[in-house]
């Protein structure tokens, strides 16, 4: 998106930046952040900056936890089986693998379960239980799905499966005809903090069970990398439990790495471990969703429950080769549906483009793409059997989940949350939804879209930048939505050398820049889907840009890179 509008933080006052810096020895840059960030005290900064485990809220404080567990000890007891069905995302697959491991370690028999995404659909499945039924399975354990599968668990119901459902969905005034529903945000639970992931919720269900068989926590803290994997890719709130979780598995991640993750990075040819959630998210998660959107997920899930290097290895080849099949499924597409959404008018407040036979498992990539392209809230169906199924993709200020609310007389299914979610609708409805849709959204913004926006916490001169200054801004995360990577501004900067593009077909937009004044650093700057800007820069004589930092290595060496998010033309004053 070009001509983005540049929004600065509100700067903080210069009194409490300078009195943090005085209690902790932290420089002034860092405790600007902080102090933005609500944190004034050297109690908050430590609290902040090294989160406690001791400080996780307690488990049995969820509604119907003490429920759940008590039929789980009992299953353990005596033997029973049960299934472990996940959704076939990230957040479904590390929990699926979480759980999973954990049972297993207790001599538990389990069928672990992910329904295809083509065959079955999103959220528990008919075929999903009657597998379950047929293996002789007596539980269910539903995670990162089963709020809203009122059918499929009326069917378990039926044959007597008692189902235990770990979700963090937004429900419906309904709720699953279900043994125990363990979802934070479901009416009448006084759980403390809602935004847990999917996988998050089945953590809080383990760490519950613990002192019913007599483990320490230490067996469920095993499985932190996993919460941390979950929590970056479902793009859950930073803050309260999540930051606590994400920065523990991210320690656990570097310190016993399990040998499914080693696998991945060998086989794509990543010679360090990640070490932010963005890192983990960008590597590991889209490899893990290939999966389930080529193949089948539980491929994923065996991967990250691997024992030993070889089976790892194997499942990681596996993985990569669908990975690949992905992006080129998704290049494909996203160029398809970009002339589509060409020939449509702008000034829609949304975009809705579709195509017969269009690959399912890359909806929701090419639908990000698509916002990225003309900046409102994008669907991207495909249709089959005049039916169209497929992703939603909105922009911060409209909730695209409560749009599809508005709609739900016309919309076979749907589900997600207010950035992102999923719809079956039948074509016949497609009129009368678009219009539906956009009057719905007219109302929710008052007839006032958002627009486009890029904001930075603070200006800076990049000679100020260098990797001791930049280990200090590390200790802010781990980084993600509510709290945010810090984003920076430099004014008057040029090209050290000529720009260039990278990436497929010139995607992607190169450049080496330093200082136009007093030039003594030089850094390497990318700016994603920025390609066809070359030219602009070459004509500038200076420009400001807008970015965050980001560690390179190669070779085992490491150089500090700029991540752009915009960049403009240099106003001399």
């Amino acid at each position: 998106m070009d001509n983005l509008k540049w929004k600065a933080a509100e700067s903080p006052k210069k009194k409490a930046v300078k009195d943090l810096c005085a209690e902790t020895g932290l420089t002034y840059m860092v405790a600007q952040i902080l102090v933005q960030r609500g944190v004034a005290t050297l109690a908050e900064a430590e609290n902040f900056m090294r989160p406690k485990l001791e400080d996780l809220h307690d488990p049995e404080t969820m509604l119907n936890m003490e429920k759940a567990v008590k039929r789980l000890n009992k299953a353990i007891n005596k033997g029973e089986r049960i299934m472990v069905y996940g959704d076939y995302d990230v957040d479904g697959t590390t929990s699926v693998a979480m759980v999973s491991t954990f049972l297993e370690g207790l001599n538990v028999q389990i069928v672990p379960y992910i329904p295809m995404r083509y065959q079955e659909g999103y959220g528990v499945s008919r075929d999903g239980v009657d597998r379950a039924r047929k293996s002789g399975c007596t539980i269910l354990i539903t995670l990162d799905c089963g709020t809203k599968d009122y059918d499929a668990l009326e069917y378990a119901a039926s044959f007597g499966l008692d189902t235990i459902v770990c979700d963090h969905h937004l429900p419906a005034d309904e709720l699953p005809n279900c043994f125990a529903l363990l979802n934070p945000k479901q009416p009448g639970c006084e759980y403390p903090f809602k935004e847990l992931s999917g996988a998050g919720v089945a953590f809080k269900m383990l760490s519950a069970l613990v002192p019913y068989i007599g483990l320490t926590m230490d067996s469920v803290y095993d499985h932190l990398d996993l919460l941390a994997l979950s929590i970056g890719a479902d793009l859950v709130d930073i803050t309260g439990e999540n930051r606590i979780l994400a920065y523990h598995g991210m320690l656990n991640l570097r310190e016993h790495m399990r040998p499914g993750i080693r696998a991945m990075l060998q086989v794509a040819g990543i010679e360090e471990a990640p070490k932010t959630v963005r890192d983990m998210s960008f590597s590991l998660g889209p490899r893990i969703n290939a999966a389930g959107r080529v193949g089948h997920a539980l491929t994923a899930a065996k991967l990250l429950m691997a024992n030993d290097e070889g089976s790892a290895l194997e499942l990681a080849s596996q993985l990569e080769t669908m990975n690949q099949a992905r992006r080129d499924i998704d290049e494909d597409l996203t160029e398809e549906a970009i002339a589509l959404m060409a020939e449509q008018p702008p000034g829609r407040s949304c975009t809705i483009v579709h195509g017969e036979g269009w690959h399912r498992g890359v909806l929701g990539i090419v639908a990000s793409r698509l916002v990225e392209q003309r900046y409102c809230p994008t669907i991207v169906l495909s249709e089959e059997n005049e039916v169209l199924t497929g992703s939603a993709r909105s922009v911060p200020g409209i909730d695209i989940h409560e749009a599809f609310e508005k709609c739900r007389h016309l919309i076979e299914q749907f589900g997600g949350h207010p950035m992102a979610a999923g719809l079956t609708i039948r074509k016949e409805n497609m009129d009368a939804f678009t219009t539906e849709l956009n009057a719905a959204i007219t109302a929710q913004t008052e007839d006032d879209i958002p627009k486009p926006t890029v904001s930075f916490h603070m200006p800076i001169n990049i000679n100020e930048l260098n990797p001791t200054m930049y280990r200090e801004f590390e200790r802010l995360g781990p980084f993600g939505p509510c709290n945010e990577v810090p984003v920076f501004m430099a004014k008057g900067v040029v090209t050290a050398i000529p720009p260039r593009t990278v990436g497929h077909g010139g995607r992607h937009l190169k450049l080496v820049v330093q200082s136009a004044e007093n030039p003594l650093h030089r850094f390497e700057a990318l700016g994603f889907g920025m390609g066809e800007r070359i030219d602009e820069v070459r004509a500038w004589r200076s420009f400001d840009v807008v970015f965050t930092l980001a560690r390179n290595t190669f070779r085992g060496k490491s150089t500090l890179n700029l991540h752009l998010r915009d960049i403009r033309v240099h106003k001399f004053v």
